[in-house]
């Protein structure tokens, strides 16, 4: 019993990982943890993929559960825009 709530914890804690990275490093794109979580998931020198097979609904969630705060990076910069372009650090753009 107590495995299972352990096992629950660990999953949970780690669900949307990418997306809480890419929210910390202060980038604001759309759908960031879901795109970089679905590029590593994707990538050649990537050992295994189902960690970020396992992490990317848990991203997706989070992602859109942040998104009216990421939406609000394409104001004018007078309402708080942010004119940085939206590029995922490791040249991981899945999604132009």
């Amino acid at each position: 019993m107590l495995a299972k709530i352990l096992l629950l914890v660990i999953v949970l804690s780690l669900g949307g990982c990418f997306s809480t990275i890419g929210h910390m490093s202060g980038e604001r794109c759309v759908y960031h943890g879901t795109r970089a979580s679905w590029a590593w998931a994707n990538h050649p020198d990537t050992l295994s993929s189902w960690p970020f097979l396992i992490d990317t609904p848990f991203s997706f969630a989070l992602d859109t559960l942040l998104l009216p705060y990421d939406l609000t990076a394409f104001l004018p910069d007078s309402m708080g825009g942010d004119r940085s372009e939206c590029v995922i650090k490791g040249g991981l753009n899945v999604i132009m």
